[in-house]
This record gives structure tokens, C-alpha cells and sequence, in this order.
């Protein structure tokens, strides 16, 4: 029974974060997926779509859909690899590096993560 609850509390604890995290992003054109994935690929020049499905954990529906959006803000370049024609590399543009600047300085100040309560639920 300590396994779920801990699980539940974790849960929790991560709604809780997301809603901060999202209110701190609130007017930056950018949700929670879509700051995680822009983060990704600013970090990982080139990366691919199956890439940014294992590192929000998300189904690749759900990534195309992200991906997207950052494409759409003009925050993210696709293009089609050099090695391989049937592979999509991403890249952060400049106005994606000055999106997650300014997301990243709204979030990073969050007190909220440190002061979540932790009773579970």
C-alpha cells in the first residue's frame, strides 16, 4: 500500500507543478508540452520526432501535434535529414532560443515547487 501512495503523492505533487509551470507560461504562446518539447530541441540540435516522443513520454500523435504548434509560432525548423530522406531533424530557430529564454526566466522564480504540499491525497 506505501507503493500507491507514494504514486498518488507523486501524481499529485506533478499536477501541481504543471499548473504553476503553465500559469508561468501564461501569455508566452507556449503550453507545458510544448515548452518541455522547444527545451528538447534546443538542447538536442537535430533531434528527431521519436526523440521528442520518448522524452515527453507522450504518443507520437501528440508530438506531431506539439511539434506543430512550435513550427506554426515559427519557434521550430523541420527539415528532412541530410543521412537519412525518410527522417525529420528539429532545430530551434532564434525565436524559439528567445521563447524559452523568456519561458525559463517566468519558471525558474516559481517558489511553488518547493513549498508544494506533499500529503498525498
Amino acid at each position: 500500500m506505501d507503493d500507491l501512495v507514494e504514486a498518488l503523492t507523486l501524481l499529485r505533487r506533478a499536477a501541481v507543478v504543471a499548473a504553476g509551470i503553465d500559469g508561468a507560461l501564461a501569455g508566452t504562446d507556449l503550453t507545458v508540452d510544448r515548452w518541455r518539447a522547444l527545451h528538447v530541441v534546443h538542447q538536442n540540435p537535430g533531434c528527431s520526432m521519436s526523440d521528442i516522443v520518448d522524452a515527453l513520454a507522450v504518443p507520437s500523435t501528440s508530438a506531431t501535434r506539439i511539434v506543430d504548434a512550435l513550427v506554426e509560432l515559427g519557434a521550430v525548423y523541420r527539415t528532412v535529414s541530410q543521412q537519412d530522406r525518410r527522417r525529420t531533424t528539429l532545430r530551434a530557430s532564434s525565436h524559439g532560443a528567445e521563447l524559452l529564454r523568456t519561458a525559463e526566466s517566468a519558471i525558474t522564480p516559481m517558489v511553488f515547487l518547493k513549498d508544494s504540499d506533499p500529503t498525498p491525497i
